[in-house]
């Protein structure tokens, strides 16, 4: 509907394993983990809808091993971040931000809600990327104006 590009990651952020017989999350997720921490990150530094935008694309829009090199550096350099500097923050506050992620965890099953894209706003929600014009409506209602 939006035009955009889509296309099955390689790899997938979250990474699955066979266990018996049936595909489960992996134990060990590199790639997750740390694009969940960037996330906050950005959010915190003004930017994180812009580097959700930003990675989204590169991880969803069909960038093989959107992982290595510097794909990711440029994304967030794309949204006015520095991914060394996130990186190096990311490290240095992990047990802080693994707090946020947790909170944001209970913040989201207490809206009601079980996946992405899922927004809340004064108990309303909003789910899905088709309901974030929505959610934008409503901000703006509520008195958003343009930065």
């Amino acid at each position: 509907m939006l035009g955009l590009p889509i296309a099955p990651p390689k790899p997938d952020p979250v990474v699955q394993e066979a266990r018996d017989g049936k595909l489960v999350t992996g134990r060990e997720q590199p790639y997750i983990h740390r694009l969940t921490r960037l996330g906050v990150l950005a959010a915190e530094r003004g930017h994180g809808i812009e580097f959700a935008d930003e990675v989204g694309r590169v991880i969803w829009g069909g960038t093989p091993n959107w992982h290595d090199g510097d794909h990711l550096a440029r994304a967030a350099q794309r949204a006015g971040l520095d991914l060394a500097e996130l990186d190096t923050a990311a490290v240095r506050e992990r047990d802080r931000i693994e707090g946020v992620i947790e909170q944001n965890q209970k913040d989201h099953e207490a809206a009601g809600h079980w996946g992405v894209p899922t927004c809340a706003f004064r108990g309303e929600p909003f789910f899905g990327q088709d309901r974030l014009d929505v959610l934008l409506w409503r901000l703006k209602k509520n008195g958003l104006g343009e930065r």
